[in-house]
């Protein structure tokens, strides 16, 4: 069992891409929005945090298996992501 919630790691396949000017994440060979994958309230984490670390934000809204919107971007560090890993965490449950 998760410290925060009954399940924070979801599924994080394939890599993302951030428009940082709206917030819109675009993901290549992503699952967002279906059973077991991100959905909105969950936590992104781009890059890793033994890497390359960009920082984690809040999903806000799914548009599609490829395309959700977060939050803010404040928790970011401001480099470029594109073709990026990432991981999603149920953490505020």
């Amino acid at each position: 069992m998760a410290l925060w919630g009954n399940n924070d790691a979801v599924g994080s396949g394939g890599t993302v891409s951030l428009d940082y000017s709206t917030g819109t994440v675009t993901g290549t060979a992503t699952t967002f929005g279906n059973i077991g994958a991100a959905k909105t309230g969950d936590v992104i984490r781009f890059g890793d945090r033994d890497g390359t670390y960009m920082g984690d934000a809040i999903i806000v809204c799914i548009a599609s298996t490829t395309q959700l919107t977060l939050g803010y971007t404040i928790g970011l560090s401001g480099a470029g992501i594109s073709g990026t890993s990432f991981t999603v965490r149920d953490l505020l449950k």
